[in-house]
């Protein structure tokens, strides 16, 4: 993980904790510890003495087995690699002479809590949780993965002008609404219950059981997030099919968070912006909760990009019909990540009310299809796993708000 996404990470791994989504921030902390000590472990090992190399060899063999790659280990088997390579003592001859405070916390007990908290072991605690984003970042400063941070408030100038001096209305329940920071606009979506999963019995294991939804009501983008719309926030477009209209794409799941972090700092009057819940997504792909195999209907060459018609890459936003909602491209077009992790089984341990999967693997959730598969993938109840490191050129994102009161 590089230095910009481990800053990134943080940022977003703070947001989870100032949103109070402990299973999710729980989450993010426990792939972090484990790219820092990667990270580290690596630099040690290459400013390694021959006695020492031999050492730390002989312990991945002897934890990982003959073909261990310390690379491939998960939080435990790095952990005893760190401790028993005595590795934050290697660390401390490499950095400038001083104390290092991130050393004043016995890696065991912060491996132990990242076990007990995937167990559901210990209390939810927001200040647990805090305390370790707190020493995730001193680590990795103190180990020279990062450059310390000035304690400065957030510093938003490279938005336009313009953006500074808005201040957005305030919606109206049930009105359609346009963010005056990107341009993006909403549509209201009424909360009701719905039945969510495949129920026309075409997908596969994954899409069961058809299971009831209770969901409040919420705001969603009425396209994925364009390139300009991208471009208001931040400084580089990743994009492969690069046009102003066309969904932004090849964005990571930190890169999401990034731009949704900095358009809810940038807004005003109680508007918050997230990605949508996989229930969320569904009930508002399906025009409110209705029957529909696709995004608007029956017909997939109505309301979708796939690959017989998409001529090979993606297509401008709201070509193609929208569904009874208003939205376009959602199915096909691209991918579009949502808040969830992904669960195989998650649609037997949903909560009946606003549900969201915090537990499980640690892929999360998208949904929608693209433009280079078929047709059956842009179903609305088709799901699919995707690494949070990765991007590709059929990802994208659309966002959802809520306003206060």
């Amino acid at each position: 993980m590089k230095s910009k996404d481990i800053r990134h990470h943080l940022k977003a791994f703070a947001g989870c904790v100032q949103a109070r989504e402990i299973d999710q921030a729980r989450s993010m902390a426990r792939e972090l510890y484990n790219s820092l000590l990667k990270t580290s472990y690596a630099q040690v090992r290459g400013q390694a003495s021959a006695a020492i190399m031999r050492r730390l060899l002989e312990l991945e063999i002897e934890i990982g087995g003959e073909n261990g790659d310390f690379r491939d280990f998960d939080n435990g088997q790095m952990t005893d690699l760190f401790i028993r390579g005595e590795v934050a003592g290697h660390m401390q001859t490499h950095m400038a002479p001083g104390p290092t405070l991130f050393t004043a916390v016995d890696f065991d007990v912060i491996a132990r809590w990242f076990q007990a908290g995937a167990h559901d072991e210990v209390p939810k605690s927001a200040a647990s949780v805090q305390f370790v984003h707190a020493w995730l970042g001193l680590f990795a400063e103190e180990a020279g993965i990062l450059e310390p941070e000035e304690d400065t408030p957030a510093d938003h100038s490279g938005f336009s002008e313009a953006i500074q001096k808005t201040v957005a209305k305030a919606p109206n329940a049930g009105k359609p609404f346009t963010d005056p920071i990107t341009g993006m606009n909403f549509v209201w979506v009424p909360g009701n219950t719905f039945s969510m999963g495949d129920t026309f019995d075409e997908g596969v294991e994954d899409e069961k059981p058809v299971h009831e939804v209770k969901l409040s009501d919420f705001y969603m983008a009425t396209c994925p997030v364009t390139q300009a719309q991208w471009e208001c926030l931040m400084p580089e477009n990743p994009s492969s099919f690069v046009g102003d209209d066309h969904p932004v794409e090849q964005v990571t799941l930190i890169d999401v968070q990034t731009f949704i972090d900095n358009l809810n700092a940038a807004s005003k009057n109680g508007l918050h912006f997230n990605l949508p819940s996989e229930a969320q997504w569904e009930y508002a792909a399906r025009s409110g909760g209705n029957n529909e195999l696709y995004a608007g209907g029956q017909d997939p060459e109505a309301v979708a990009w796939y690959d017989e018609n998409s001529s090979g890459g993606t297509a401008p936003v709201a070509n193609k019909a929208p569904n009874g909602l208003g939205l376009y491209d959602m199915s096909g077009n691209v991918w579009e990540w949502c808040r969830d992790l992904y669960h195989p089984h998650a649609y037997r341990r949903h909560s009946e009310n606003d549900p969201v999967c915090t537990s499980g693997d640690t892929d999360w959730v998208i949904r929608g299809g693209s433009w280079h598969l078929d047709a059956w993938s842009a179903r609305c109840s088709r799901r699919f796993r995707f690494d949070p490191a990765l991007f590709g050129p059929a990802l994208g994102f659309r966002v959802v708000m809520t306003v206060d009161g």
